[in-house]
């Protein structure tokens, strides 16, 4: 067999046999287990079965082989129809694939000269349950499963990581301007501070309407209490406070470097308007929330 084995090889580890040493390899006596799938894979043969259990049925050859190079009283054989046309209708074979497993005959762990049928259809966790199969039949036989590496995952594992490294060089150069300007960084720091002020949060824990309809049928914009709000008056909120922050900073950095007086004082005075106005609307909305809010504008005139 180790001579078989060598020489008509179909694969590692698996024994390709034809009509012509099919017999010679059951027939008994026989001091060694065999493992032979009756199969139909060429694409021709319409065998969809054959195909899918293939891989399950190699991955048990793969691990023998792995551990036993030589065979060690145990081997493995593949007959396909095209190489075994005789022997499928010497046996009366009208369905594919077939695995049946031979005993050994002679020796301490001998068994009956007919082999085992393995039931292949509906069966969960193929490769272990061959494997559960024929320790059950061939006594004293161990076999751990030793799946090959995938190469092509590591391949591609590593494509991908080479191409985000250089996706990432590619980038920097556009991004680096970005990463590294105070006013990006100062812009974004005013936003996040603006919609957490405002509220944002309280409308991801409390998952806050945007709007909702009063007992008139009205939408409402604004919630009554200070405990209460919806998501269009925080934004409301939020851009007030962002208009009232660009107003203050404008009227204290950018008017004093004005060197025309006359425009100095018309920007004054914009600004100043304009923050009034922005402050009444902003109690507004406090009022609105609140009806016994005590505090507003001091009144322009008397």
């Amino acid at each position: 067999m180790r001579s078989l084995l060598k020489s008509s090889s179909a694969r590692p580890g698996l024994i390709r046999l034809s009509d012509k040493n099919f017999d010679s390899v059951v027939s008994a006596p026989r001091d060694y287990g065999l493992v032979v799938l009756i199969t139909a894979e060429a694409p021709q043969m319409g065998c969809q079965l054959c195909r899918q259990f293939a891989p399950d049925f190699n991955l048990v050859v793969h691990s023998w082989n792995v551990d036993h190079k030589n065979g060690d009283g145990l081997y493995f054989g593949i007959l396909d129809f095209k190489d075994g046309q005789k022997t499928f209708q010497k046996l009366q074979l009208k369905t594919a694939p077939n695995l049946w497993v031979y005993a050994p005959t002679v020796g301490e762990n001998a068994g009956p000269a007919q082999p085992y049928n393995y039931d292949i259809v509906g069966v969960p966790d193929v490769p272990g349950s061959i494997i559960r199969f024929i320790q059950s039949h061939i006594k004293g036989t161990e076999i751990q499963i030793h799946r090959p590496k995938d190469y092509s995952k590591i391949i591609t594992n590593v494509l991908v990581v080479v191409g985000a490294i250089g996706g990432i060089r590619f980038v920097y150069r556009f991004v680096r301007p970005v990463w590294k300007s105070r006013a990006a960084w100062a812009g974004l720091s005013l936003v996040l501070i603006l919609m957490f002020i405002s509220g944002h949060m309280y409308n991801n824990i409390r998952h806050t309407p945007y709007v909702a309809n009063n007992r008139q049928g009205e939408v409402q914009y604004i919630a009554g209490g200070f405990t209460n709000q919806y998501g269009f008056e925080t934004q409301a909120v939020a851009v007030l406070y962002a208009f009232l922050a660009f107003s203050a900073i404008s009227l204290a950095s950018k008017v004093p470097r004005m060197t025309v007086r006359t425009r100095q004082t018309s920007a004054t005075g914009t600004w100043c308007i304009l923050m009034w106005c922005l402050f009444s609307l902003l109690l507004f909305v406090f009022r609105m929330k609140n009806r016994g809010y005590p505090y507003s504008l001091p009144p322009m005139t008397k």
